[in-house]
């Protein structure tokens, strides 16, 4: 069985809806919600735990490895988004947990993913979740991750680049270095969901520069 399913991209978060397949532990920048479509969905730790439920949540930057046969549904939640903010809040605090199934609206029969998606993010309440100069400049950052500087965000939101490196390691859960390649990766993502070839992907991510012409 092999990752052949749909998958989409929202504001501030995507979905996965297939068959799960093998895969080695690796870790997220945004936040993981597994949803087992049939039974239950099992995630193991890096130290070996297995989590067994209808619904498990993984925190940014933790190792596991999903080990269910069948068909799941997959949401990431970038850290800063409102859906994030909501998970955390209602999940146990800890990296892996088997939560309620219901914390996010459930899919209806034959329901299209990215509606699920558009659905699950317009139920979550728009409350400020991070702090206005960080918003302001990962808004900066998110609209030429590969020519602008960390430095440059933190120069336009009044901040220095310490101090913002430091506000985004505590609001958001994770190096702020991690979170532009995690922006650069998902630029990538939908570009290659449009069509786009991989080298243009790449810039499009800002992991290459176009060869300028002599």
């Amino acid at each position: 069985m092999s990752w052949n399913g749909e998958f989409v991209f929202g504001e501030g978060a995507a979905a996965y809806r297939g068959p799960s397949a093998d895969n080695t532990f690796h870790a997220h920048v945004a936040i993981q919600l597994v949803l087992a479509e049939t039974g239950l969905a099992t995630v193991v730790a890096a130290d070996g735990m297995e989590f067994i439920g209808a619904a498990i949540l993984i925190r940014p930057l933790v190792e596991h490895a999903l080990s269910s046969r069948g068909e799941v549904t997959l949401l990431y939640a970038e850290p800063q988004s409102f859906l994030a903010s909501r998970l955390v809040k209602l999940a146990p605090a800890a990296d892996i947990s088997v939560i309620e199934a219901g914390i996010v609206p459930e899919r209806l029969s034959s329901e299209p993913l990215d509606h699920w998606l558009e659905r699950v993010a317009g139920s979550i309440p728009q409350e400020r979740t991070i702090d206005t100069r960080l918003e302001s400049a990962l808004a900066y950052l998110s609209h030429e991750p590969g020519n602008s500087s960390i430095r440059e965000a933190a120069m336009r939101c009044g901040l220095s680049e310490s101090r913002l490196r430091v506000l985004a390691r505590a609001q958001l859960g994770l190096p702020l270095s991690i979170w532009l390649v995690w922006r650069k990766l998902e630029r990538a993502a939908r570009a290659i969901s449009d069509g786009e070839p991989l080298s243009m992907a790449a810039v499009a991510g800002g992991f290459a520069d176009q060869a300028q012409p002599r």
